[in-house]
């Protein structure tokens, strides 16, 4: 028996929504009676998860948490937040629905990575998770570096995942994405992640596979990936409290 996934999306929506199109995408089925039985509570609405970290707004906790306990009233019986700067607030979810599962974002992608030989990534994300260093202190734990963006390089990705919060998902942004890629910043770097879940939305693994031969971490997949093995049981998902 699959079990169902609550997922808390509107954060943003059309990350949201590719997430989920993501997940029906890579579940290997042969009809609609195979797909993963979901629950989904988009609540955009919510206070504003980059004016808290910010320090210019209320805590988003409480209606994270409301939307939390209501799927699980809904029937899900593990749990997924496809936001990579949502996980700010990860313990406090996590805490509040125990013991249902809630899949870390960013212990999953760490863990992607370290299957493989690299060790020194690029990442691409909003200015708030660059800022509270998100990734990089779960990185740590596995050896891996993380290198961030110059700030005028920030300052563009920043813009560029604002566009796709607001609709404005057009393909030329993942031309402007690649080319922040070729900058000297990513000189170190032997891959890079997409941790921005709006990122995956716009930017073109295709393109990148062209041009660059660096490993390519899609966040949004990943997650999706740990989605499925956590419904079908896998108990080596991340499920735990950071």
């Amino acid at each position: 028996m699959k079990k169902t996934v609550g997922i808390i999306g509107g954060l943003g929506p059309l990350a949201g929504a590719y997430f989920y199109r993501r997940l029906i995408e890579k579940t290997p089925v042969k009809g609609d009676e195979g797909h993963l039985p979901v629950r989904i509570w988009s609540s955009p609405d919510l206070p504003s998860r980059l004016d808290h970290m910010r320090g210019t707004g209320p805590s988003p906790v409480p209606a994270l948490v409301h939307i939390a306990k209501g799927l699980m009233e809904s029937g899900a019986e593990s749990l997924v937040i496809p936001s990579s700067t949502t996980h700010h607030y990860y313990r406090d979810i996590a805490q509040a629905v125990r013991p249902t599962p809630v899949i870390n974002l960013l212990e999953e992608v760490a863990l992607a990575i370290v299957k493989t030989s690299v060790r020194s990534v690029g990442i691409l994300a909003t200015t708030p998770t660059v800022e509270f260093d998100l990734y990089q202190g779960v990185f740590q734990k596995y050896g891996i570096t993380g290198h961030y963006p110059d700030p005028g390089s920030q300052e563009e990705v920043m813009a560029e995942i604002m566009d796709v919060k607001a609709g404005r998902s057009t393909s030329d942004r993942a031309e402007r994405l690649i080319d922040i890629t070729q900058r000297p910043w990513m000189a170190p770097c032997e891959g890079l992640v997409l941790a921005c879940t709006e990122i995956p939305v716009v930017f073109s693994h295709e393109r990148w596979a062209r041009i660059d031969s660096r490993a390519l971490f899609d966040a949004t997949d990943i997650l999706v990936e740990a989605t499925i093995r956590m419904s079908h049981g896998d108990p080596d998902t991340k499920g735990d409290t950071p």
